[in-house]
């Protein structure tokens, strides 16, 4: 695994109105950064606008654009260049959809979109004329994105979530990895006191759990092997759910938070899930597998 890559971007989803420049700010991206990323031109976001523009229902086109925005490891571009800089391209160019009364209109449902949009974490709007001169800066913050650990990750929860509507988010997911040596892993977070006690009976329970499945402590008296798909931790309350699955040299530790306090708790909670990753990954005695911690949080909230 990369190890500047801890928090990978999954699409980079490049949008924008006709004559918006994408096209060149996809192969420039590319060019200088070596085909790093997945590159979407245009996605959900236009979709949504496009069916705005035609009059069409447009709550499937909300639900995929929330499906991807909450997806934290998507990250969106929006070029937006004045319109004076729009009606002389396609003064020189011309469009072969558009005239300039429609490129107008889908124009100001894009300056919509983006004012309501740029305040999240993993949306990028650049208002230029000059968007190539951006490539570079654009690059630095997405690398800054996959250098991300447990605690930059939770503050950009907490910008998403302070983002949102009524500052929840929900549901939202992310997904990040270790190399398998777990160099970051923060062992104070079990005497974070306020939930010290609750770190240590999830930690008891899965360490439980694999020992049964193990020595055949389960119903079907069966002895367990490292394979096994039953290494699975639930309970009531904000950690609801866990399981460790290793697959294609990959140790799978997929997570379901209930809710969570991203203000005050979360930072303390995906932490304890790194560490809660490492344990596991000791206790299967694996070695040399990659690590992928995947987080689904159903309710990502600030309490005022």
């Amino acid at each position: 695994m990369n190890r500047t890559q801890r928090f990978p971007i999954n699409q980079l989803i490049l949008e924008g109105p006709d004559l918006a420049g994408k096209t060149s700010f996809y192969k420039a991206l590319h060019a200088k950064s070596g085909y790093r990323w997945n590159i979407q031109d245009r996605s959900a976001l236009s979709m949504l606008i496009y069916a705005k523009l035609y009059d069409r229902d447009t709550f499937v086109e909300v639900e995929r654009l929330n499906c991807e925005l909450k997806n934290l490891n998507n990250v969106y571009v929006i070029l937006l260049p004045p319109w004076d800089e729009i009606g002389r391209r396609f003064n020189d160019r011309g469009d072969e959809i558009q005239n300039l009364a429609s490129l107008r209109k889908l124009y100001n449902l894009f300056v919509e979109a983006a004012h309501e949009l740029e305040s999240y974490p993993n949306v990028i709007v650049i208002r230029s004329a000059e968007g190539l001169s951006w490539i570079n800066n654009v690059i630095k913050d997405l690398i800054g994105i996959e250098m991300m650990l447990p605690d930059n990750i939770s503050h950009y929860v907490f910008d998403f979530a302070k983002a949102s509507e009524g500052l929840e988010a929900s549901p939202i997911s992310l997904a990040f990895y270790d190399d398998g040596k777990f160099k970051h892993i923060n062992d104070t977070v079990l005497d974070y006191q306020k939930e010290k006690e609750y770190y240590q009976s999830i930690l008891n329970a899965v360490e439980d759990k694999i020992n049964n499945e193990m020595s055949g402590d389960n119903e079907y008296s069966r002895l367990e092997t490292t394979t096994s798909r039953r290494f699975v931790y639930s309970g009531n309350s904000c950690i609801s759910f866990a399981q460790f699955l290793v697959r294609n040299s990959i140790l799978d530790c997929n997570f379901v938070l209930r809710s969570s306090d991203v203000q005050n708790t979360l930072k303390y909670d995906l932490n304890f899930l790194y560490l809660l990753c490492e344990r596991v990954y000791k206790q299967l005695k694996l070695k040399d597998l990659t690590c992928r911690i995947r987080v689904n949080v159903n309710s990502a909230h600030i309490i005022l």
